[in-house]
Formats: structure tokens, C-alpha cells, sequence
């Protein structure tokens, strides 16, 4: 807002200047609910791309359920250097789209969180 005055010399409110940051942020990357749309076509690639990759993405009536990615690279490093046991760790998501993101980690032998899906 200030960079707006001392510039232009235009004043707004914040409430102006909200709606509009929300509305160039809108053109610039596109609705949110559009990019749901996108996670299908995703997981295909991330297969083509990495052929024993393991992605699930679940859709009902065009809306978006659940979605599962664990990458190859990811399975083999477990498979191949840490202890066989995984920690789930989750969080709630706040905003527009509720829900909540589950993340699976092992311990390496470094005692370092290895990423697995």
C-alpha cells in the first residue's frame, strides 16, 4: 500500500489492496479447485516418469478424496538402508480445503527421518 502511494500516488484501503493481491494471485496461478483437477494426470506422469513408483490418487464425483505417492528412489532407500519400522506423522490442513496430510518416515542409520510416502 505504501509502495502504491509514494509511486502512483494512489491511496487504498487494506481492503483494496487484499482484494486485489487476491485477484492478481488468482490470474497469475489459477483457482485452487483447478489444480485438484490436475492430481490424476500427476500421478500418471510420476509413473511414466519413474516406472516402480507407487501413486494412488482416489476421485468420486469429481471431487478430490485421497492420494498416495511413494517414490522409487524413496522405497529402495528404505528397503536398502533404514530400520524396518515407519512413523506416520500428521497434520490438519486449515484454509478453504480441510483435511489432513499424512507423511510415513523412517530412521536411517544415522538416526536421521528418511522420507518414504
Amino acid at each position: 500500500m505504501l509502495d502504491l502511494e509514494l509511486e502512483l500516488g494512489i491511496q487504498l484501503t487494506y481492503m483494496q489492496s487484499w482484494r486485489a493481491r487476491e485477484f492478481v494471485q488468482m490470474m497469475v496461478l489459477g483457482r485452487s479447485e483447478d489444480h485438484y483437477k490436475l492430481l490424476p494426470w500427476m500421478c500418471a506422469v510420476i509413473v511414466r516418469a519413474n516406472p516402480e513408483s507407487v501413486t494412488f490418487c482416489e476421485v468420486e464425483e469429481s471431487r478430490f478424496q485421497r492420494m498416495f505417492v511413494a517414490y522409487v528412489a524413496n522405497i529402495n532407500g528404505f528397503k536398502l538402508g533404514c530400520r524396518k519400522m515407519l512413523f506416520v506423522d500428521g497434520c490438519h490442513l486449515s484454509g478453504p480445503y480441510k483435511g489432513a496430510m499424512l507423511a510415513a518416515c523412517a530412521l536411517d542409520a544415522d538416526n536421521h527421518l528418511f522420507n518414504f510416502a
